[in-house]
């Protein structure tokens, strides 16, 4: 079906090349008009609550491993049965393995490690797609480069919500380096960590065009479906104009660096009050 406005297609190498080329042409017919290229995925990241919460084992085929798990289920009776009624652990339809067919979920971390994507991958890419292409999980100004020399139209500064590699530079931290090395020659975005209207404004007053809303959007689909989702957005929408008149600026064109301070304790971007900011002039 085509899509009613500007649709992205995120793509990861999951099942290698056939798969990816199956998943692009799919994206094509129902109207994408843009990839977004992922290259900070190699392999999963450590993700220690997934662990605690016994992913592997709920995931797993083993129904001995699921046994400890028995009273949460149990003590929700609604929604297991709605879980299963529902089709239960689902496959990867986006992922579609010549010959096989859709992609257990089961395989997605082994399938990350098995095909993790290099710049020589994008001479390929652009072979199968000729549209617009994006970058996503940019963190420094030289990768930044590299992505506008392999064809890239945009990047999105991102450190894929801070569950890859711990200790990693935050996306906001990182996003003057990379506004500043491609100089305009692509759109930067940015994308981690955007919980409030008031990110997105720092994010634009340090050059980002626009912002990522990952789990923002999710946690509102979670809840209550298509109308949590448009809660979620009316949510952010009405924290940035608030935060906006509350900075005493005038339009969202006018944002800049002057609106915002480095905290040289946290190194975090904190953005101006209007009192502070017209005390200093």
């Amino acid at each position: 079906m085509a899509s009613k406005g500007p649709v992205w297609y995120q793509l990861y190498l999951l099942g290698g090349r056939e798969a990816a080329e199956a998943a692009i042409d799919r994206a094509r017919t129902a109207g994408v008009s843009a990839l977004v290229v992922t290259i900070d995925t190699a392999v999963s990241g450590l993700r220690e609550r997934d662990y605690r919460n016994g992913m592997k084992e709920l995931t797993g085929w083993n129904p001995f491993a699921k046994i400890p798990f028995l009273p949460q289920f149990l003590a929700s009776p609604r929604w297991l049965t709605s879980y299963l009624l529902d089709g239960g652990l689902r496959e990867l339809p986006n992922v579609v393995i010549p010959g096989q067919g859709p992609m257990p979920l089961t395989d997605v971390a082994t399938a990350l490690g098995q095909s993790a994507i290099t710049w020589n991958d994008f001479a390929w890419i652009r072979k199968v797609w000729s549209g617009p292409m994006i970058v996503k999980g940019v963190l420094t100004g030289d990768d930044a480069l590299r992505a506008v020399d392999h064809g890239a139209g945009a990047v999105v500064v991102s450190n894929h919500g801070g569950r890859q590699l711990d200790h990693v530079a935050a996306s906001l931290n990182a996003l003057p380096e990379v506004v500043k090395a491609v100089a305009g020659q692509v759109e930067v975005l940015m994308d981690g960590g955007v919980r409030r209207g008031s990110d997105i404004v720092k994010a634009l007053c340090l050059g980002a065009r626009a912002v990522l809303i990952g789990r923002a959007y999710a946690y509102g689909l979670g809840a209550a479906g298509r109308e949590g989702v448009a809660r979620a957005l009316e949510i952010l929408k009405a924290d940035f104009e608030r935060t906006l008149k509350l900075l005493g600026c005038v339009s969202v064109a006018a944002l800049d660096e002057s609106y915002v301070s480095r905290n040289s304790v946290s190194q975090h971007w904190e953005s101006v009050t209007s009192v502070g900011r017209f005390t200093a002039q």
